[in-house]
C-alpha cells in the first residue's frame, strides 16, 4: 500500500513539474529577448550618465567642460536625441546638439523628473511628456552631488517609441505576432501602428469598444508579468480577434515599462 501512495505521490510531483515546464516554455521568448535588448539600452544610456555625473562634479561650473561633456555623449550615444545640463535651480543652462541652443536658459523646475531626481538625490527616468524643445520624449537624469551637495542634473533626452522599434523591430521580423509597449499610465510608447503611439488605452475613446482589453492592461499594469486574452484587432487588419496576450515588465531607476507580447488565438 505505501509503495502504491509513493508511486502516486511521484506520479503527480512528475507532473506538476511536467505542467509548470509546458507553461514556462509557452512564455514567449521573443518577448524576454525585447525586454532585454531594450534594458542593455537604458542601462549603457544610465552608465554614461552616470560617468559624466562624477566627472562633472569634479569640473563644478567650468561651462567649457560641462559642454565638452555634453557633446562627448551625444555623440557616443546613438539613440539619443539631446544631452543636457540643468543647475540646483531647474533652469536648462546648456544643452547639445546646437540645433536646441534656443532653449538654453528655460526653466523646468516643476518638471516631474526634475522635482523627484533632485529631491530624492537619485537618477530617474521619467514619464513620456512634451518637452520644451517641442517633442515627445522620455528624460533619464542623473544628479551631480559633490558630497551633499547638489550641483545640477546631467540629462539625456530620446524617443521612447525609435529607441523600442530599432531593437524590437528585428526580434519580431516576419513573425505572425506584435510587442508593443506601455507606461504604468497606460500611455503607449511603442506600436507596430503608429496612430496608436502616445495614446492612453485607459481613456482615449478608440479603445471604448474594447472593455475586456482595459482591464486586462489595468491587470498590466499593477503586475510584472503574466499571461491574458483579449478581443482586439488583428495585426494589420480591421478584424477584430481574441488576441493572447503576455507581457514583462522593464524597470529602469524607478519607472516601469510594460512589453506586451500579442498574437492571435485562433
Amino acid at each position: 500500500m505505501k509503495t502504491k501512495q509513493c508511486l502516486a505521490l511521484l506520479a503527480l510531483i512528475v507532473l506538476t513539474n511536467a505542467c509548470g515546464n509546458v507553461k514556462e516554455a509557452e512564455f514567449p521568448t521573443a518577448l524576454t529577448s525585447a525586454v532585454t535588448a531594450v534594458s542593455a539600452s537604458l542601462d549603457s544610456l544610465s552608465n554614461s550618465l552616470n560617468a559624466a555625473a562624477t566627472g562633472l562634479a569634479q569640473v563644478g561650473a567650468d561651462t567649457a567642460m560641462v559642454r565638452s561633456e555634453l557633446q562627448r555623449l551625444y555623440n557616443e550615444c546613438s539613440f539619443g536625441t539631446e544631452f543636457v545640463f540643468t543647475t540646483p535651480e531647474g533652469i536648462l543652462q546648456l544643452i547639445e546638439p546646437a540645433a536646441y541652443y534656443p532653449s538654453q536658459g528655460s526653466d523646468i523646475s516643476r518638471q516631474a523628473h526634475i522635482i523627484k531626481s533632485f529631491e530624492t538625490k537619485l537618477p530617474v527616468l521619467s514619464d513620456v511628456f512634451s518637452v520644451v524643445e517641442g517633442y515627445q520624449a522620455v528624460v533619464q537624469i542623473h544628479p551631480i552631488m559633490a558630497e551633499d551637495q547638489l550641483l545640477g542634473g546631467v540629462s539625456g533626452l530620446f524617443s521612447p517609441a525609435y529607441l523600442i522599434a530599432r531593437n524590437v523591430v528585428p526580434i519580431i521580423g516576419n513573425e505572425p505576432f506584435e510587442i508593443w509597449v506601455m507606461e504604468k499610465t497606460g500611455v503607449v510608447l511603442y506600436n507596430a501602428d503608429a496612430s496608436e503611439i502616445g495614446l492612453n488605452v485607459f481613456t482615449d475613446p478608440r479603445y471604448d469598444q474594447f472593455p475586456k482589453m482595459k482591464l486586462a492592461c489595468e491587470k498590466i499594469a499593477g503586475e510584472p508579468s503574466g499571461m491574458t486574452s483579449f478581443l482586439y484587432y488583428e495585426t494589420g487588419s480591421d478584424k477584430i480577434v481574441d488576441r493572447k496576450v503576455f507581457w514583462e515588465t522593464l524597470t529602469q531607476e524607478g519607472n516601469e515599462w510594460k512589453f506586451i507580447w500579442s498574437g492571435s488565438s485562433e
